[in-house]
C-alpha cells in the first residue's frame, strides 16, 4: 500500500496498531444480505469521506461484481488467492472501487468510488481451506498482511463466505474487540437461528487463541445488522417475527433496521452498490443510518 501521507485518528489504529479497524460480515448464512451490508456500508462511509477497503473473501465473487468487477473484468489480474498463496502482496492487488456507466470494459465504462478500495475475490478461494491445511505456515498469510500494512486506510470491511472454515479461521483471529462481527441477517426467523452457530465458533477461536501472543485472538460480534424489515407494504408475518426476536435476544446488538426493497437485487444486475445505484431507496437511506449511528459523520 502507499504510505501514508497523513495521520490517522487513533480509533482507526485502536492500540496502536499499524492496521485498520475492521468490520467483518461473517454468518454461515447463505444470502444473508452479507455482500449488501458490507458493500452498502464501505460506499456510504467511503462518500462521507473515509477511507477504506473491502475485501472480497468468497469465491462467488458477489462483493467484486458490485463493485465493478465481473470474471472478465479480473482475468490477469492478481486477487485474495494470490496473497492467500504468497504470489502477490497487497499493493500488487488490491484496485479501485468502482461502477459501470457504460458498456464494454475500457476505463471509461466506469466511474470510480473515492476513498474506497476493493480487494478482489477468486473462484480459487474454493481451493483456500485445502491450501492451507496443507500448509501450516499458510494459516498466517492475513497475519502477515496485517503486520507489513504501512498505507492510511482507516477502515477494512471483511465480506466473508458462508462458512466457517480455514481460511474464515485464518482471518478472523486476527480480529480483537475493538473490531467488530457484524452479522448482517434477513428478517427471518431461519436466518436468526443461525446465530449461535456464529457465537460458538467465536468462542472456539477465542478459545484457541486464549494464550497466544502473536495474534489478537478476540473476534467479538459488537453489532447485528437486520435487513428486509417490514415496510408499510412489506408486513409479512415471517420478517415481523423476526423483527421481535431479533428486538428481545439480540436488541444490545441492534443497529438501525435496514427495510426491505425489492429493487435491491438490481447491485448485481447493474453492478452498481446500492447507495450509487438507488441512492433514495430505503435500504440506502437506512444504512446511512447505521453509518452515522457508528459514529461516521459526513466529513465532505
Amino acid at each position: 500500500m502507499a504510505a501514508k501521507t497523513t495521520s490517522v485518528e487513533n480509533r482507526f489504529r485502536p492500540n496502536g496498531r499499524n492496521w485498520p479497524l475492521m468490520y467483518a460480515f461473517l454468518i454461515a448464512c447463505g444470502g444473508s444480505t452479507k455482500t449488501t451490508s458490507a458493500t452498502s456500508l464501505a460506499v456510504t462511509n467511503a462518500l462521507r469521506g473515509y477511507k477504506g477497503t473491502i475485501w472480497d473473501l468468497d469465491a462467488n465473487l458477489s462483493t467484486s461484481l458490485v463493485c465493478g468487477y465481473d470474471e472478465k473484468a479480473l482475468e490477469g489480474r492478481k486477487n485474495v488467492y494470490d496473497l492467500v498463496t504468497g504470489r502477490a502482496t497487497l499493493d500488487e492487488i488490491v484496485v479501485p472501487a468502482r461502477y459501470r456507466i457504460g458498456d464494454g470494459y475500457e476505463d471509461d465504462a466506469f466511474m470510480e468510488i473515492p476513498n474506497l478500495n476493493l480487494v478482489p475475490g477468486s473462484i480459487e478461494l474454493a481451493q483456500a481451506d485445502t491450501y492451507i491445511a496443507l500448509d501450516a505456515d499458510a494459516q498466517d498469510w492475513f497475519k502477515e498482511v496485517l503486520e507489513s500494512y504501512d498505507g492510511d486506510d482507516e477502515i477494512w470491511y471483511l465480506d466473508f463466505p458462508a462458512s466457517y472454515g480455514r481460511m474464515v479461521y485464518s482471518v478472523a483471529r486476527m480480529l480483537d474487540e475493538n473490531d467488530s462481527v457484524v452479522p448482517s441477517v434477513r428478517a427471518d426467523p431461519k436466518d436468526i437461528a443461525m446465530l449461535p452457530k456464529l457465537l460458538e465458533e467465536l468462542v472456539r477461536i477465542r478459545e484457541k487463541n486464549r494464550n497466544r501472543r502473536s495474534v489478537p485472538g478476540r473476534p467479538t460480534v459488537n453489532h447485528l445488522l437486520l435487513t428486509g424489515t417490514p415496510t408499510a407494504t412489506y408486513s409479512e408475518a415471517a420478517p415481523r417475527r423476526a423483527k421481535e426476536i431479533a428486538e428481545k435476544k439480540y436488541g444490545h446488538w441492534l443497529l438501525p433496521f435496514v427495510r426491505y426493497s425489492a429493487d435491491a437485487k438490481k447491485i448485481y444486475e447493474d453492478t452498481c452498490p446500492l447507495p450509487v445505484i438507488l441512492p433514495n431507496s430505503y435500504p440506502a437511506e437506512d444504512y446511512r443510518k447505521v453509518s452515522t449511528s457508528l459514529g461516521y459523520t459526513d466529513r465532505t
